[in-house]
């Protein structure tokens, strides 16, 4: 009689067997959230270059129809001040309504380029990024942000990180394959 012990008949798991199988397993959804969230910040990034496209495509059609002229919007930061990031966030409000009243005034926003976007994007008021930041025109030199190249006017988005003052991360329009007007 050759009795077999239940270790040889069904041949189970051991412990490290099943701790590497979890750690494996941890692993990998560990990468994948990661290339999640790459993917979504591409995304993100892209969907605000088009948008700031568009912007520039628009701003570009105001000119021509006013001479050449700009619309009147407020400065990012009136006067000499050191630029500080709560005040730059608040005067991109007021900037971001400004010219989104003047664009609008000229072009039905609600069709054509903008009638497929979001109401998080835009909401009749206000054009914000993918981030839910607004977008800024900017007209003239600033201290901190610069001016375009050929001294024209540009676009542009906080970016992922929502901070103005944080180069890195902020998406242009004139960075965005446009030609100027």
């Amino acid at each position: 009689m050759n009795e077999t012990s239940p270790r040889a008949s069904g041949r189970g798991y051991t412990v490290i067997e099943m701790f590497t199988t979890v750690a494996v397993l941890v692993i990998v959804l560990g990468l994948m959230v990661s290339l999640a969230r790459y993917v979504r910040v591409q995304s993100s990034t892209q969907l605000t270059k088009d948008l700031l496209r568009k912007l520039d495509d628009l701003m570009a059609q105001y000119m021509a129809r006013n001479g050449g002229q700009l619309p009147p919007v407020p400065p990012l930061i009136p006067g000499p001040q050191v630029p500080d990031e709560t005040v730059l966030a608040r005067n991109a409000r007021l900037n971001n309504e400004a010219f989104v009243r003047s664009l609008s005034r000229q072009n039905d926003l609600s069709a054509g380029e903008f009638a497929g976007l979001s109401i998080a994007t835009y909401d009749r008021v206000n054009i914000r990024d993918a981030w839910g930041n607004p977008i800024v025109l900017m007209n003239a030199l600033h201290p901190a942000i610069g001016m375009a190249p050929q001294n024209r006017f540009f676009f542009f988005s906080s970016g992922p990180d929502r901070q103005y003052l944080t180069r890195a991360d902020n998406l242009y329009s004139y960075e965005s394959g446009i030609t100027p007007p």
